[in-house]
């Protein structure tokens, strides 16, 4: 493995989607005090936008189905658990009447897999969940914190695009279609709120 391959390796490891929702909770809950009301929202937030998509990875051994299949195998689980976390987070979020901009968040992230599903399992379009995880936390941090973090958002997401592309996980086309069907859930979820 060249020097080039393990610094990717290690971006992308850093930025898995997991961790990077969970950053954004954290930014948001110190600097936003009108997103979350309570403490318990900040955990659920975390549990199930965070804690239950990342348990792909030590499940997916263990799940006769999914373990003997590689990165795709991999990918379907964390498909699976994304949508099991962010559907029940929805509904926990409606019946505790979450704030209009925690339920925001929740919907950008329901929203995301939804449309990451029609273009990987219906339209039969690869899209980088990967991208997508990236975009999410991204246009979140900028809308809610305002430009001042547009430069290093940027420098990130550049950075997991060279590492997803130096290690051919993505081709370019997988990764712009990632980030655009975060920008639509992003929009739809949006819409929604403003209602």
């Amino acid at each position: 493995m060249t020097k080039r391959e393990k610094i990717a390796q290690i971006i992308r490891g850093i930025t898995v989607p997991p961790i990077l929702v969970t950053a954004l909770i954290i930014i948001l809950a110190f600097n936003r005090k009108d997103i979350f009301q309570s403490s318990i929202e900040v955990v659920l937030s975390v549990l199930f936008l965070g804690f239950i998509p990342i348990l792909a990875y030590p499940l997916q051994p263990l799940l006769p189905h999914f373990k003997n299949k590689g990165r795709e195998g991999q990918r379907n689980l964390a498909f699976i658990l994304n949508i099991i976390g962010y559907v029940m987070i929805v509904i926990i979020g409606y019946f505790m009447n979450v704030s209009m901009n925690l339920q925001m968040i929740y919907l950008t992230y329901f929203f995301s897999v939804i449309v990451l599903t029609l273009f990987n399992k219906v339209i039969q379009v690869r899209a980088s969940g990967h991208a997508c995880a990236v975009a999410g936390p991204f246009l979140l941090l900028i809308y809610f914190q305002g430009l001042k973090v547009v430069i290093p958002c940027v420098i990130i997401a550049v950075a997991v695009a060279w590492s997803s592309l130096e290690l051919k996980r993505h081709t370019r086309q997988e990764l712009i279609i990632g980030t655009m069907s975060c920008c639509i859930a992003f929009t739809c979820a949006l819409g929604i709120s403003l209602l």
